[in-house]
């Protein structure tokens, strides 16, 4: 699924994806990059649907297709 960084906390390690108007929570451990984790709003990426322990929809294997404009 694609869709658009709405703000991603590298301190915190966490943030939100949009897709399809809905807001998908994102922790650092779903997004795929070597090093640092670092999302920026406006980035698109792709990413996969999963659950949580608590049985929530988050975004995991999330990776950037584009990087936005600075």
């Amino acid at each position: 699924m694609k869709g658009k960084v709405k703000w991603f906390d590298t301190q915190k390690g966490y943030g939100f994806i949009v897709a399809s108007e809905v807001e998908y929570f994102v922790h650092h451990t779903g997004v795929l990059q070597s090093g640092p984790k670092q999302l920026n709003p406006g980035d698109i990426v792709d990413f996969e649907i999963s659950k949580d322990t608590k049985g929530r929809q988050i975004a995991a294997n999330v990776s950037v297709i584009t990087k936005a404009a600075v």
